[in-house]
């Protein structure tokens, strides 16, 4: 019943959609620099990522929607070029007043980038760019608007809808959305009762799916696994050595796939089972997923030099948490703000502390939050003394 209900839903949003889509500016078509860019994304394919983004550059230069989406993609991910997420927005705000195909696809790369920047109002524009994305029919947005309302990241709570953008996910096939769905509806987080028949069949199809993309050497399937096997309930039947043995097995095979999420998923939980046996493997593979760029090795590595695990010097957390706010993650920012602000790695600055802590609580981090009322208060403090000071010399 619950399933018959979404569906119908999902029916219903999808004709509604095609009758207000934007429609946007023609893409100039010439066959010649379609082919020259077809073979732009074979040269980006085989590794040759400057020859790639040198092509991407030339035609985006010159108004071509299709070129301005990969060579944002390229300043996105460091392709060839320095990684710069500003330019890459630019050329996605450029190439989305086109109708062409990667339109859904460029509104939801917009909604990425916003989702990792530190304003404001960053989760509530990417919630826009999401629902953009899915009216133009790029359904892989419909998890990260699940995602967005089952947290309140920029909209209301809401699980019901949470669970209305999953079933699109699921239905188009996106195996993590079936099994964020089934965790709701199998909790009973839902305004609908629990439903565990529903929901084991939703897992039991989500693994097989996850199963065949690992195999098929999709790093991100191993990866989802490796999780799914790691700490969820939603697995029945398979616990102990064998659950363990599952974790490590699809946690190393994404590694190996040059996946950094799986490579720190696999260093933390190694460390966690017995980190005498497997400290050297564990802390390799922080390093290597921080060096790819993983915020959450890098503030791992500086929280074990801040405590001195490991035989780590204090003074080396700066380093790392420098790192982890370069991948902009957000304990990283009120780890560095706390060093900051208190002044005992690197020189003491308060102006830094807050703005740093700043970025973190305008991602929504709770500790964050508190951090920065609590060096804000300081700083109104220190105010005060200097205005006294101020009165007491006229």
């Amino acid at each position: 019943m619950i399933l018959l209900i979404i569906i119908i839903i999902f029916s219903i949003h999808f004709t509604y959609q095609k009758h207000i889509q934007d429609k946007g500016k023609s893409a100039p078509i010439i066959s010649e620099i379609k082919e020259q860019l077809d073979q732009a994304k074979a040269l980006q394919k085989q590794g040759k990522l400057l020859e790639s983004a040198e092509v991407f550059e030339q035609f985006a230069l010159q108004g071509y929607p299709e070129a301005m989406f990969y060579l944002a993609k390229a300043y996105e991910k460091g392709w060839g070029v320095p990684p710069n997420l500003e330019k890459a927005r630019s050329y996605l705000l450029n190439a989305i007043i086109y109708d062409f195909s990667y339109r859904g696809e460029s509104a939801y790369l917009l909604g990425r980038l916003f989702q990792k920047s530190s304003g404001p109002n960053c989760n509530t524009i990417a919630v826009d760019w999401f629902r953009k994305a899915l009216k133009w029919n790029y359904l892989k947005a419909s998890l990260s608007l699940g995602i967005h309302f089952e947290k309140g990241l920029g909209v209301e709570k809401n699980v019901a809808q949470a669970i209305f953008y999953y079933e699109i996910a699921n239905q188009a096939g996106i195996a993590i959305a079936a099994l964020k769905h089934a965790r709701l509806i199998a909790l009973g987080q839902s305004t609908f009762p629990p439903d565990s028949e529903y929901a084991q069949a939703l897992v039991d199809n989500a693994i097989m799916q996850l199963t065949r993309e690992a195999n098929g050497g999709k790093a991100s399937a191993a990866k989802s696994l490796g999780r799914l096997y790691r700490g969820t309930r939603l697995v029945k039947g398979i616990i102990g050595k064998e659950r363990q043995d599952k974790t490590i097995k699809w946690f190393r095979l994404g590694s190996e796939l040059g996946d950094a999420g799986s490579m720190h998923d696999l260093a933390q939980y190694l460390l966690f089972i017995d980190d005498e046996k497997h400290q050297i493997e564990g802390l390799a593979l922080f390093k290597k997923a921080a060096d790819k760029g993983h915020g959450g090795a890098a503030t791992a590595l500086g929280r074990m030099h801040l405590k001195q695990l490991y035989g780590f010097n204090k003074k080396g957390a700066v380093f790392w948490f420098e790192k982890g706010v370069k991948a902009g993650h957000t304990g990283a920012f009120k780890e560095l703000s706390v060093i900051y602000f208190e002044g005992n790695l690197i020189e003491k600055d308060l102006d830094k502390a807050i703005a740093l802590v700043t970025k973190g609580a305008n991602r929504g981090d709770s500790g964050s939050k508190r951090l920065l009322n609590k060096f804000l208060k300081k700083q109104r403090k220190i105010k005060n003394m200097q205005d006294k000071r101020i009165n007491l010399r006229d």
